[in-house]
């Protein structure tokens, strides 16, 4: 006799018993408000660490990977802000959801119809009628409490997929650059011309698929589009949870009012969140056209020109000095090594295989090399008089341990008061913009 098959009609195969996962299921409220709790309060600390971590690599990075870090980092923040927001509302809900449980049980039978109190017993039986069950309200607040969880885990995995797809397109769009480098002077082009016809795809797929529901090369094709999209989008491992999730709230929703309200949040979201990027130091200053401008402003007082003015955790990213009020003998000039302008002088950087075989006389050697390579980069003024012969030195700043060298500038021939410490660099954009850097500073004379 042969083993019966299992099938959806007729399973005669011994099952094991889901109970447990279904008691779990209706207990998981006690889970998620301790967890809720818990990565709310951490959630309001990412933002900033985040942006400072992310500060390090916009630095050290050319023009075009900058633009892409930018935007990988808006998805990011993004994504940690909506799970501030959802994390939030769960919170608040599952404390009402409690409040109601506790309040059904002092009074089971709800609003008082016969009470006499308040406005009376007529507009009691009004309200009885529109809010006739409070248990079975408490029951739909904890099915969308139970939604706002799984909502989160969603939009989390999303919105880093997002971020990790944008990084991918750029190596995938520097990688086309080395073969055919005129493709540099079109990037966005081509990105407007991908996102469209990726947008195209989508929509003709879905239209076709309500069309023709019995086609089955459309269907395939539909499902291996999908499947693909899904493992880009959901950093592969996660694809069956993000298809459990995505597939299920699609399905089950019988509303279009949450499509609307969805959108209102995330475009009220997202001006607010690239208004807080745009306004970072870093993505404000590294910007291509401002990069070359932002420092060359003597009128203007920088904090970040100035230790003493600069704030405990930000970031060294542009040249700078002591103090704006300068009395000692020398100006301690840091200027720190920007991966854009370093891509302009002729330095020795050994692979990793090269650097294991070598001495550390040799590594020594090489930093050296590339210091005194750094060093021609930049020409010191002060007051449009040149310093020709500057002591100076490697030096990795304590403030965020940035690389750079220091410079030090004696003060013999500054003037008591106003001075303009000019740093003229070997860079140029490609309007011929030459990199300025100004920095004002008071002399109050040497004292001695």
């Amino acid at each position: 006799m042969e083993n019966p098959i299992p099938s959806e009609e007729n399973n005669t195969l011994p099952v094991k018993s889901t109970n447990w996962l279904i008691d779990l299921g209706i207990q998981s409220w006690q889970a998620e408000l301790v967890l809720s709790g818990i990565v709310i309060t951490g959630l309001f600390q990412l933002p900033e660490l985040f942006l400072c971590w992310v500060d390090g690599l916009m630095i050290q990075s050319n023009p075009l990977e900058f633009s892409f870090l930018r935007l990988a980092s808006i998805y990011v923040l993004f994504g940690i802000y909506a799970l501030i927001l959802i994390f939030g509302a769960h919170l608040l809900f599952r404390g009402i959801w409690i409040a109601l449980l506790g309040l059904n049980s002092v009074f089971p039978n709800g609003i008082n119809t016969e009470a006499t109190n308040g406005m009376g017993k007529k507009a009691w039986e009004r309200l009885k009628k529109r809010y006739p069950s409070l248990t079975n309200y408490s029951c739909e607040l904890d099915d969308n409490c139970s939604l706002l969880f799984s909502l989160a885990a969603y939009v989390s995995i999303l919105f880093i997929s997002i971020s990790i797809a944008v990084l991918i397109f750029y190596k995938c769009i520097q990688l086309s650059i080395k073969i055919v480098p005129a493709i540099e002077n079109h990037i966005v082009a081509i990105g407007m011309v991908l996102f469209t016809l990726f947008m195209t795809i989508i929509l003709v797929l879905q239209y076709l698929v309500k069309k023709y529901p019995e086609n089955q090369k459309i269907n395939a094709f539909s499902d291996n589009f999908g499947d693909t999209i899904g493992y880009i989008f959901s950093l592969y491992f996660f694809h069956k949870p993000i298809t459990y999730i995505s597939s299920i709230l699609l399905s089950n929703q019988k509303s279009k009012l949450y499509n609307v309200i969805f959108i209102l949040i995330c475009g009220f979201s997202g001006y607010f969140i690239m208004g807080k990027v745009m306004s970072h130091n870093i993505a404000k200053y590294f910007q291509s056209d401002r990069y070359f401008t932002f420092n060359n402003k003597p009128e203007q007082l920088l904090p970040q020109n100035y230790e003493n003015l600069l704030g405990e955790n930000e970031i060294v990213f542009t040249p700078i000095i002591q103090s704006d009020i300068i009395s000692e003998k020398y100006i301690k000039l840091f200027i720190p090594t920007i991966e854009r302008e370093i891509e302009n002088i002729t330095r020795n950087n050994p692979t990793l295989r090269q650097r294991f075989k070598m001495t550390r006389a040799q590594k020594d050697s090489i930093l050296t090399k590339n210091i005194v390579e750094y060093r021609t980069l930049n020409a010191i003024f002060i007051n449009d008089v040149k310093y020709e012969n500057i002591d100076y030195q490697g030096y990795k700043h304590p403030q965020s341990d940035e690389d750079g060298i220091l410079l030090y500038i004696p003060t013999d021939s500054c003037k008591v008061g106003r001075n303009i410490l000019e740093i003229r660099k070997n860079y140029f954009s490609k309007d011929s913009i030459q990199k300025i850097v100004k920095i004002p500073f008071m002399f109050e004379g040497n004292i001695k």
